[in-house]
């Protein structure tokens, strides 16, 4: 994917008027590079986020230069509008192994939730990871279809990561369980006691009612 920007001068709160034009504040830096202010296209990095989200490579073009390897690090939203900001782009280098979360997604159905026995619970939604940029995998699947009874769970080491990926956390790191599925009890009462129960609320009506006997 590829994103065009624009070198940017206007800093802090006047930059809302890039906003107000169709343009993105952002900032690119690198390992070995400074950072540098820029704007890219609002609607154009709507579309590239929704196909490369912060794992997969962009090709950066500032003013007709040459093309960075760019990674989107942060994206800084609204809390009204649930737009973006401002953004953070990484760049990279294709040599120099770099570590990134990458999103997890479960797949497959156990016997215990088919049955009714049990929910999925997933505990770890993202996984950091050690590789180059080119091998920084879309998503990390994970299949919970061999897990045949309550409490059964899959860790870190028991992934299968693609070549090259490495996991840089806890191996031991539950990532997916099986949990009891909790069923609402309904306490019903029985017809005896709810009888009891009211005849005895009735019983100091009536004596009230009873008249008082005369000497």
């Amino acid at each position: 994917m590829r994103l065009i920007a624009n070198k940017r001068e206007i800093t802090g709160k006047a930059a809302r008027r890039l906003r107000h034009q169709g343009r993105l504040p952002a900032v690119v830096y690198g390992d070995h590079t400074a950072a540098s202010t820029i704007d890219v296209d609002a609607h154009e990095f709507d579309r590239v986020f929704s196909r490369t989200g912060k794992t997969q490579l962009i090709d950066l073009v500032i003013e007709d230069g040459r093309p960075s390897k760019v990674l989107i690090k942060e994206v800084q939203l609204s809390p009204r509008r649930n737009t973006a900001l401002h953004v953070d782009f990484h760049q990279v280098s294709l040599r120099e192994k770099l570590q990134v979360d990458v999103p997890i997604v479960v797949t497959g159905e156990a016997e215990p939730v088919k049955a009714g026995e049990a929910d999925v619970l997933q505990v770890l939604h993202a996984l950091r990871v050690e590789c180059l940029p080119t091998d920084i995998p879309d998503a990390i699947e994970v299949d919970v279809s061999g897990l045949d009874h309550v409490d059964a769970g899959i860790r870190v080491s028991d992934l299968n990561l693609p070549s090259g990926v490495t996991a840089v956390v806890d191996p031991e790191e539950l990532v997916v369980k099986l949990a009891a599925r909790r069923v609402a009890e309904v306490e019903e009462v029985e017809p005896a006691a709810e009888a009891a129960e009211e005849g005895a609320a009735e019983a100091p009506a009536a004596e009230e009612a009873s008249p008082q006997e005369t000497a």
